[in-house]
């Protein structure tokens, strides 16, 4: 499975690759496809045990257990005392050691982008993004915000932008004008 996983992600970004994918139900560039793919990957570890029903066996469930324990347990570890931030924000966030885990993680945010819809998608990811938010509401509202996010992720996540039109652009860029 992990195998088959490696072939789909290469050939994605094969010179002969797609120019577009789908994620969350429409066709992105694939770059944006790979930000997506790290935004819900973050998310599912952060809110393990929530998307473990995504799992491709118990053994991969069980790899991803594992970190997701030993990461909350780092977190918590690194604010002990006078800390005002509720985690060890970076325990969460960084990168996986272990293979196995890092792919088992990637084909669950895989298989929650892979929805021809993006209720589907939200219903999927939904959850996840809920429970990580409960973490640390500042950071994972970032995260949902990453620049190169797809508008289909960001959509589905509930934080897009509302779309404006050309004559309002200014106040996005400078803010509004005092008097």
């Amino acid at each position: 499975m992990l195998l088959a996983l490696q072939q789909r992600l290469d050939a994605l970004l094969s010179a002969d690759g797609p120019q577009k994918v789908n994620s969350c139900g429409q066709l992105v560039p694939v770059a944006q496809y790979f930000i997506d793919l790290r935004v819900v990957a973050t998310l599912v570890l952060a809110s393990w045990p929530e998307a473990s029903g995504f799992a491709a066996t118990p053994t991969l469930a069980q790899a991803i257990g594992r970190e997701a324990d030993q990461r909350l347990r780092d977190s918590r570890r690194r604010t002990s005392g006078a800390s005002k931030r509720p985690y060890g924000i970076n325990s969460l966030l960084a990168p996986m050691e272990s293979p196995l885990t890092m792919g088992a993680v990637l084909g669950i945010a895989e298989r929650m982008l892979d929805g021809r819809e993006k209720q589907w998608t939200r219903r999927a990811v939904g959850p996840a993004y809920g429970s990580a938010l409960t973490l640390h509401r500042d950071t994972f509202q970032k995260l949902a915000r990453l620049p190169g996010t797809s508008s289909a992720l960001q959509e589905v996540l509930g934080v897009a932008k509302e779309a404006t039109d050309s004559s309002n652009a200014e106040i996005y860029i400078r803010g509004p004008r005092n008097g």
